[in-house]
């Protein structure tokens, strides 16, 4: 690492409600980032919750300096939730980058140093990769799901073409985050990091996609279909929000099938054709992520991931029109 790299300070920002079963996790891999311990702050932001997170925040944390942790009791410009927690940390960080990831991920040795390199001087905002812990079939398709809408936008990215922000895998210069007013001026969002990424691209800062293994994080899986679907009703206020090529994809990878299936009535061979050429089509960009990526564990669920993918896509349309509220972290939105 040069003398210059050693100067950066990096800020790592955490929000955490009611992590009992992952901070930990989470707090010893950063603790093991291989990045000056002297040019590095890790905050966590506690908001209000009532399991033992902040006991076991504190436990780890005290004889770590390098490490802070902060009860949000407050809430600022009518923020609410993860916006909120964010918001406060920022006016408490003192780096000039600023690092997002979940309670529920542990990030590389590599991911701070890694997730720095990509930023240039007109860089405003990094986006980094993300998948599921290897523990079942679900959790092994989501992670597939998930490298298969990173190397999406890595796609787009190389013609600058902006999608979203990852809020469990992402970082912002200090420079953009308050030249756009922060979450305060950007207003309350249940997708915030969406709107952050989408804000600091408007501003005319540019944007960076880091497609490579070093900064893949791992984050814990919903483990239920009840799960999924509650995770998913949040998520898809942030598709509809988000690009037209965005919405796009997702109603053409969630209607293709049934359509084909329709015009099958009157034209059977060509339409089964084409359904077959799509799984041919999302299988081997399934398997071209995963050798990119070096995640070969995944082999399996790139084979099964067509048929995953066209399920959830409906499903996800259907559940997000049904007149229901969006359920975060034990707070109806």
């Amino acid at each position: 690492m040069s003398n210059s790299e050693n100067l950066i300070k990096i800020s790592v920002l955490i929000a955490a409600r009611n992590e009992e079963d992952n901070i930990e996790r989470c707090l010893t891999s950063l603790d093991a980032v291989n990045f000056p311990k002297e040019n590095l702050e890790i905050i966590v932001g506690d908001d209000d919750s009532d399991d033992r997170t902040a006991e076991l925040v504190q436990n780890f944390i005290k004889d770590k300096p390098h490490f802070k942790y902060i009860k949000i009791a407050s809430q600022l410009a009518e923020l609410k939730g993860k916006a909120n927690v964010l918001a406060h940390l920022a006016h408490h960080a003192s780096g000039d980058y600023f690092l997002y990831c979940d309670a529920d991920i542990a990030v590389k040795p590599t991911w701070i140093s890694e997730m720095r390199a990509h930023f240039k001087p007109k860089t405003g905002v990094v986006i980094g990769l993300t998948r599921m812990k290897h523990t079942h079939l679900l959790a092994d398709l989501l992670s597939m799901e998930w490298l298969f809408a990173l190397s999406t936008m890595r796609f787009f990215s190389l013609f600058k073409i902006p999608i979203t922000g990852m809020g469990n895998n992402m970082a912002v210069t200090r420079e953009a985050y308050f030249a756009i007013g922060g979450f305060e001026k950007i207003g309350f969002s249940i997708v915030e990091d969406y709107t952050l990424f989408i804000g600091v691209v408007r501003q005319g800062y540019d944007f960076q996609m880091a497609y490579k293994p070093e900064v893949l994080s791992i984050s814990e899986p919903v483990n239920t279909f009840p799960e999924l679907l509650k995770q998913r009703k949040r998520w898809m206020h942030g598709v509809m929000q988000s690009f037209w090529v965005t919405r796009l994809s997702l109603f053409v990878s969630s209607l293709i099938v049934p359509i084909c299936l329709l015009i099958a009535i009157w034209y059977p061979i060509d339409a089964l054709s084409s359904i077959v050429q799509y799984y041919v089509l999302i299988t081997g960009i399934s398997l071209l992520s995963i050798i990119l990526l070096k995640q070969p564990d995944l082999w399996k669920a790139a084979f099964l991931f067509w048929f995953y993918m066209v399920s959830i896509g409906l499903i996800m349309l259907v559940n997000y029109y049904l007149p229901s509220k969006t359920v975060w972290k034990g707070r109806e939105y």
